[in-house]
């Protein structure tokens, strides 16, 4: 099975990096001539959790050569899967699974208007991974990763991706219930990241705080009352808990879109907290929204 990265960002490359190591057949795909050149000359590194790794991975920004493959992992950021998936499209065949281990939601409808919906799979994923420079990745823990068919399925595919993908040192369970752990990981982030981005925190300061304690609960609570009208039960006690435990895991941990606001780029808060907003009643986590992109929007004039 030839594997497919799009995005060389933390998690492509983390990605890339261990499967290639594995001993899979990989390549990566970036949109940048300039830096998929020196990805392919350097190779990508990984230090942190599994000690310090240099590994030579193909790099490409042109997919016609490389036709298609049996396994496309999406690693772009939300607001790039359309386009990223459709520049791309020629690693999509008749044989082709797409997956997708991204944050928020949104993600599988922007796919199914690129390729067939029934080659789409849902996944998640817990791995840290910090990008320190092109191809240079810290690996900040072990996390869990799941695939899964969208209708609650198990399938003949997603058990060979697993299979193939636990030969090669990444940890691949197959769920039933892949929606719901997408939802989970979306939660997560509804209660974490816009807050961290706002208050330009660590994730562990939002709990040792009252206030950001309250807000986080409040997008939280919001955030399990969506999910019921989409069919997604939580227990609500539960899932605040887990949230704050999160929180204090990744205590030293700059959330992504922290990470993302800090370098001044764009987030995906509308991914996150504004697709909540947009499926229900959540005026917390509209304000959350309207706040992070504000701070986008005004990067520049706080810079002078």
């Amino acid at each position: 099975m030839k594997i497919a990265v799009i995005g060389p960002g933390a998690l492509g490359c983390l990605f890339a990096g261990y499967l290639k190591e594995g001993g899979l057949d990989v390549i990566l795909l970036d949109h940048l001539e300039d830096r998929a050149r020196v990805l392919g000359e350097q190779g990508v590194l990984i230090e942190g959790a599994r000690g310090e790794h240099r590994v030579k991975v193909p790099v490409t920004t042109d997919a016609e050569p490389v036709g298609p493959v049996g396994l496309v992992i999406v690693c772009v950021k939300a607001f790039q899967t359309g386009e990223a998936l459709n520049q791309h499209r020629a690693l999509v065949g008749e044989g082709t699974t797409v997956w997708s281990t991204q944050n928020g939601m949104g993600n599988y409808q922007a796919m199914a208007e690129v390729v067939e919906k029934d080659r789409i799979v849902g996944g998640s994923t817990t791995l840290g991974a910090n990008k320190l420079g092109p191809g240079h990745i810290h690996h900040a823990g072990e996390g869990d990763t799941f695939i899964g068919e969208l209708d609650g399925s198990i399938s003949a595919r997603v058990e060979q991706i697993a299979a193939k993908l636990n030969t090669a040192g990444i940890k691949v369970e197959v769920r039933d219930d892949i929606q719901k752990i997408i939802w989970t990981k979306l939660i997560v982030n509804v209660g974490i990241n816009a807050l961290t981005a706002i208050l330009r925190v660590r994730n562990g300061v939002l709990v040792e705080h009252e206030p950001s304690r309250n807000l986080m609960e409040a997008a939280v609570s919001e955030a399990v009352r969506v999910a019921e009208g989409q069919g997604i039960s939580f227990d609500e006690a539960e899932i605040q808990e887990r949230v704050k435990q999160v929180a204090r895991l990744t205590a030293k941990n700059r959330s992504s879109m922290l990470q993302d606001m800090l370098a001044g780029g764009r987030t995906e808060i509308e991914y996150i907290n504004g697709a909540i907003a947009r499926l229900g009643d959540a005026p917390v986590n509209r304000a959350l929204c309207d706040l992070v992109g504000a701070l986008e929007r005004t990067h520049a004039e706080r810079q002078s």
